[in-house]
């Protein structure tokens, strides 16, 4: 039998192939991730077609606009439409050279949605958004062109970022904020710039619980909050899948079982004291209850009476006795 030997030379390039290769792989883009966000944007144009509106066109500025910003979110591990020195949607697209046409003094022509969930498709996503008015306007606005989407998968949870845009058509403008005191511009296109934290509303005093709707709120948000989901709280609230929300809207989220306080009795306590224990005997009764004689009490008169009849009797009984003895003698010496 024939062993082939393996040089150190092979072995040296085998080790380098294997280096390369897992250098490009890591380099390389996931294309996973890609093709998720061109399905999260192929999700939204197919709901402006249905809604009668024209499809947004990619742009690749705001693509690398909406990854860096979700992959920022996903670095922290919450949703939010501010990078970590501050800067609003609007703004990064600027830095990033998009030309964002309008009043930048009210953001521009830009409106960004974010969501995030375990397991959230692309589909999902823009299921949630659908719920409220401002995330919808970001999806059917007919003033915004182009749309730029990020996705970023941490081990399942999912982050989703859609920016939509309408760009000025020149060089790209330079934000400066308004002037203390100075009255902003009009005609720009009202951009969900932020979102108000959904806080937890107490139950009222028949149960109900009731959440005042604000700003950027979502019903999906909602939901996720109060522990619920976005079909009980429509089935609570008669809504339709299609109806969305606005800020100031009262939602019915729950209503929980509330107790009716008793009014409290006064009632008296008796506090018995410790009692010192006695032997006490018990006689059993006989089988036969004992008769009692009872004395009547005679006069001395009958007394006397009843004496001197018993005298004379006594007598007579002598004198009979002795009357025998003699007859019984005399017929003795007779014979």
């Amino acid at each position: 039998m024939m062993t082939m030997r393996r040089s150190p030379f092979f072995l040296l390039t085998f080790l380098l192939l294997g280096i390369f290769s897992a250098s490009a792989a890591a380099s390389a883009p996931d294309p996973r991730l890609a093709a998720d966000a061109y399905t999260l944007i192929a999700e939204v144009n197919a709901l402006r077609a249905a809604n009668g509106l024209p499809a947004y066109a990619i742009n690749a500025t705001l693509m690398s606009v909406a990854q860096a910003h979700t992959d920022y979110q996903a670095s922290i591990g919450t949703v939010t439409h501010y990078s970590a020195d501050g800067s609003r949607p609007f703004q990064r697209a600027l830095a990033a050279g998009y030309p964002v046409g309008g009043d930048l003094s009210l953001g521009g022509f830009f409106s960004e949605n974010i969501v995030a969930g375990n397991g959230l498709s692309p589909a999902g996503a823009v299921q949630i958004w659908q719920g409220d008015a401002p995330h919808l306007n970001t999806m059917l606005s007919s003033n915004l062109t182009e749309v730029g989407a990020g996705v970023t998968n941490v081990n399942g949870y999912i982050y989703y970022t859609l920016d939509a845009a309408y760009p000025s058509g020149g060089e790209v403008p330079v934000y400066s904020s308004p002037a203390p005191g100075e009255t902003p511009g009009s005609g720009a296109l009202p951009t969900l710039d932020y979102i108000m934290p959904v806080i937890m509303s107490t139950p009222n005093v028949d149960g109900k619980v009731v959440h005042e709707t604000q700003v950027g709120q979502s019903l999906w948000g909602i939901a996720d909050i109060y522990g619920t989901t976005v079909q009980e709280i429509r089935r609570l609230n008669n809504m339709s899948v299609e109806e969305a929300i606005y800020p100031g809207e009262l939602l019915l989220i729950r209503i929980v079982a509330t107790e009716i306080p008793s009014t409290p009795t006064l009632t008296g306590t008796s506090t018995l004291l410790p009692t010192i224990p006695f032997l006490t005997e018990t006689r059993v009764p006989t089988r036969e209850p004992t008769k009692i004689v009872e004395e009547t009490p005679v006069d001395e008169t009958s007394e006397k009476v009843v004496a001197d009849s018993s005298l004379w009797t006594v007598l007579i009984i002598i004198f009979a006795a002795l009357f025998m003895a003699g007859i019984v003698t005399w017929l003795s010496g007779r014979d």
